[in-house]
């Protein structure tokens, strides 16, 4: 009877290294078989949660299903309507960008582009007409009115500048269109002259400037403002004439 007791033990201590890689082997296999389903069936699961779950002991079938139930049930939500939606930044990123390339604008002066047409000063300065006509003169009475009431003398000297420009604009438009009525005339005369069989007739710049005299002291004169005018160019005329005038004399012993 010990012989066999001895026996039977020896017999289960052998038999249990055996069961024990089977044991082992069996744990194996199924795990590689849970990880071979996490991988079918666990794509869309992050790889940072499947990496865990390898490291504490393997993934089995109902975790992955629990997984990929909670991803797709997850949905980014915004904490508060008036704040954007925030999106997970972990994705991984494409090997081949698509890169979307902005809309070149080609900047274009019209002044120097041909699909503006060619300019025509008479037609564009008669459209504007209405700044020099309207707009300019009731912004200098505005600015009068507004001088007479303003106070310091800072802000004085402003309006006074701005004054000063506006009203200088206006003669220089009244100027402009002084010219244009000259020009215009002797255009007429050299059409007037070839029609008659005459040589065309090219007016010197100095007899254009005598005639716009002539015809500025004719408006002076009818506004009663021509002697106040000659006065005024008098004294202009005397302080050029003055600079020629020696201040003094060297005394010679």
């Amino acid at each position: 009877m010990k012989e066999d007791s001895s026996s039977a033990s020896e017999g289960s201590r052998s038999d249990a290294p055996s069961v024990a890689a089977r044991d082992s082997e069996d744990s194996s296999d199924a795990t590689d078989r849970r990880i071979h389903l996490g991988k079918e069936e666990g794509e869309n699961v992050p790889f940072e949660q499947l990496e865990r779950m390898r490291q504490h002991g393997g993934i089995t079938k109902q975790q992955i299903r629990q997984i990929v139930e909670r991803a797709k049930a997850s949905k980014f939500k915004r904490d508060n309507k008036n704040r954007p939606m925030e999106v997970s930044s972990k994705r991984p990123v494409p090997r081949l960008r698509e890169v979307v390339p902005g809309v070149k604008r080609d900047s274009r002066d019209p002044r120097f582009d041909s699909l503006s047409g060619k300019l025509d000063t008479d037609r564009f300065r008669k459209r504007y007409a209405f700044l020099y006509d309207e707009q300019l003169p009731a912004e200098r009475e505005e600015i009068k009115n507004t001088l007479q009431k303003a106070k310091g003398a800072d802000r004085k000297k402003e309006l006074q500048g701005q004054l000063t420009r506006v009203q200088q604009q206006i003669r220089e438009e009244q100027a402009r269109r002084q010219k244009q009525v000259i020009d215009t005339e002797y255009k007429k005369r050299e059409k007037a002259a070839v029609k008659e069989g005459k040589k065309v007739f090219f007016p010197k710049r100095s007899d254009k400037k005598r005639q716009e005299l002539v015809r500025r002291y004719e408006e002076l004169k009818v506004a009663g403002r021509l002697e106040k005018a000659m006065a005024k160019r008098r004294r202009k005329n005397a302080l050029k004439d003055h600079r020629y005038i020696p201040s003094g004399r060297k005394m010679v012993d």
